[in-house]
């Protein structure tokens, strides 16, 4: 707990050190907005998103698509349908999977049914696909339960029991995990609505399975089966990379 509170005062004091340092600030930045998503702080978030989003030249439509899902989640929905919109007009690389991403998935929050919850659920999806979750403290995680078991939305259904058979993982309640990620991998309406969900839970199934020795066999068949039966869906190549450190045994340390 205290490290993360002291990162987060440091970035904010280096961030105004580096009054005259935009790369450095935006550094600074960035690495608030992510500590802030962590603790659920959303408003500090969207604060350091929208800045980023306004000044950074790398990529200001994935900004502006994590400014409206954190200000969406403070309950601004006006302001978060404002940025949404915004992540179209700033969609500037075709062939760039994360601007993709944003743009589609900005796409279909931008409607009159947006709601608080998933705008967190969309945060809590960002924390999931970057790997973050396991930074999450056992209270956050719990709470980031809570909120998507309120979400009730079908074409959601299979992204929340992803998420939430994430998150088990994380809180090691393995029986639960394993039943979540069942429940996505099965999900066909949300295959149309999130590409990925099915076989990202049929690598967390493989990967859960893998660490017990009588499941392992079982274990390894979902990964290669998350591997060869799915294809166009986002992030894939990021799958691929996982599937495959996952399946090799890591090799004995070779005598220089």
């Amino acid at each position: 707990k205290h490290h993360k509170y002291s990162a987060l005062t440091s970035f904010s004091d280096a961030l105004d050190l580096a009054s005259d340092q935009r790369e450095i600030q935006h550094v600074c930045l960035y690495e608030i907005g992510w500590c802030s998503m962590i603790e659920l702080n959303y408003g500090e978030a969207y604060r350091a998103f929208e800045r980023l989003k306004t000044e950074s030249r790398w990529s200001q439509c994935y900004y502006a698509y994590l400014t409206g899902a954190c200000q969406g989640a403070t309950g601004d929905l006006e302001g978060a349908i404002v940025a949404f919109k915004d992540v179209q007009r700033l969609f500037k690389r075709k062939n760039n999977q994360i601007e993709l991403f944003s743009t589609k998935k900005a796409e279909k929050l931008r409607s009159p049914s947006l709601s608080k919850e998933l705008c967190i659920l969309s945060v809590i999806e960002i924390l999931y696909l970057w790997k973050a979750l396991p930074n999450c403290s056992t209270a956050k995680l719990k709470t980031m339960t809570q909120v998507l078991q309120g979400v009730d939305d079908a074409s959601c259904e299979g992204l929340k029991n992803l998420l939430l058979g994430a998150i088990n993982k994380c809180l090691h309640n393995t029986k639960d995990a394993i039943q979540y990620f069942h429940l996505a991998a099965k999900d066909e309406v949300g295959r149309l609505s999130n590409s990925y969900v099915q076989p990202y839970s049929c690598y967390e199934l493989g990967c859960v399975l893998l660490n017990s020795p009588e499941s392992a066999g079982k274990g390894r068949m979902l990964m290669l089966q998350a591997k060869e039966d799915y294809a166009g869906y986002d992030f894939e190549n990021r799958l691929h990379v996982r599937i495959h450190s996952a399946l090799t045994p890591p090799r004995a340390a070779v005598q220089p």
